[in-house]
């Protein structure tokens, strides 16, 4: 379309000199009012209105019966030193990886705000549940000891564990304190996020759906009662039905996932773009059920790392994304949410994940990709 023909389309015409008519001034203003919106509300979304989070597996730590990272074994191998972290050190050449100090702890708020990230999900473990469960609690406690907190909120993923005397006890009245925590992350018009890794744990922790959803209950009254507003509670499942039947019976508010890939697939590589098949995939068919949720979005998967000892068993593995795959699979995310905002209600993603250095989805920098990662990320958060 010529200049001319679209200024006339427009409304707007030129009189004597090139100045705009006066009964067309009205017509110039509304059309700059609704770019401005446009523009204004593409920017919005484009620039953190989607609240991004990273799954934390936080066992990177050491104490007196622990003096190295149990999981550190499995990356002294060579083939897997790309994998250390900023974090990782060589004592007697042992592999030492610890990010339960306050250095390491302020430098991964930095890296994560760099990248654009509002929230980590900190998994959380019952300390009394087995001897040395509270170690993987340490680096949770050295973020909330953090000065630089406020830079990135977090929020709280249950594993499923514990006792049902130390669930009424303990776990619930330290959860509440959590939530009065100024940088706990909330969603839903400020209700605290929780994740719940484990469902069926806590089912069978509980002895019955309807147990399981009076636990439930039990914590949203006293988060409520306190002031802290209903927690929204999501599931995260292996399936779409899992997710559903969750909700329908237990009271979840939504569903998600922690990671998510093709469990039936051999056992080989396959490349990263079947992984974001299965991301959209996932995202879809959690959305057919009707019910809420919050898109998993992986940045990877390759365990290979820990079948050394039969610990993990086989299975498919994924190659590693170029920046610009990772970029458009987090991108694809947000609008997914964008484009659904009724199963999207939470407005969230979460991604997996922050420092599964073993499993093969890490945004932490390490020592092969360096920052690219963080730097990637942060090019879709924070254009």
């Amino acid at each position: 379309m010529r200049q001319s023909g679209l200024k006339q389309k427009c409304g707007l015409s030129r009189g004597r000199y090139g100045q705009v008519t006066g009964e067309n001034v009205m017509s110039k203003k509304l059309l700059v009012c609704l770019v401005s919106l446009i523009f204004l509300s593409v920017l919005s979304h484009a620039n953190g209105k989607v609240l991004i989070g990273a799954i934390r597996w936080d066992d990177w730590v050491t104490t007196e019966n622990y003096p190295y990272s149990t999981w550190s074994r499995y990356l002294e191998p060579e083939q897997w030193h790309y994998r250390h972290p900023f974090f990782a050190q060589l004592d007697i050449c042992k592999l030492v990886l610890r990010c339960d100090n306050q250095k390491a702890t302020d430098q991964e708020i930095a890296y994560a705000k760099q990248a654009g990230l509002d929230y980590f999900a900190y998994g959380y473990y019952y300390p009394g549940d087995w001897t040395g469960a509270d170690r993987y609690n340490y680096c949770l406690y050295q973020y909330l000891a953090s000065t630089h907190k406020s830079d990135v909120k977090f929020c709280i993923r249950l594993g499923g564990d514990g006792t049902v005397s130390g669930w009424t006890s303990f776990m619930i009245p330290m959860l509440v304190n959590l939530f009065k925590e100024p940088s706990y992350q909330t969603v839903a018009g400020g209700r605290p996020l929780v994740y719940m890794f484990g469902a069926d744990s806590f089912t069978t922790l509980f002895g019955s759906d309807a147990n399981a959803k009076a636990a439930l209950t039990a914590l949203r009254t006293a988060a409520v009662n306190a002031g802290c507003g209903s927690p929204y509670i999501v599931c995260m499942v292996w399936s779409a039905t899992d997710g559903k039947n969750y909700i329908n019976n237990q009271g979840y508010n939504a569903m998600s996932a922690y990671t998510h890939l093709s469990w039936t697939a051999g056992n080989q590589e396959y490349p990263y773009s079947a992984l974001v098949a299965e991301n959209a995939g996932f995202w879809d068919e959690c959305k057919a059920t009707g019910k809420k949720v919050i898109p998993i979005v992986n940045i990877g998967w390759d365990n290979r790392p820990q079948r050394a000892d039969g610990y993990s068993a086989p299975g498919p593995w994924y190659t590693e994304p170029n920046m610009t795959e990772w970029k458009n699979n987090l991108q694809a995310a947000v609008n997914w949410v964008n484009n659904n905002p009724s199963a999207a209600e939470p407005n969230a993603i979460i991604i997996y994940a922050w420092n599964e250095l073993t499993e093969g989805g890490w945004l932490v920098p390490t020592r092969g990709p360096g920052t690219a990662r963080i730097e990637a990320t942060a090019q879709v958060l924070n254009p």
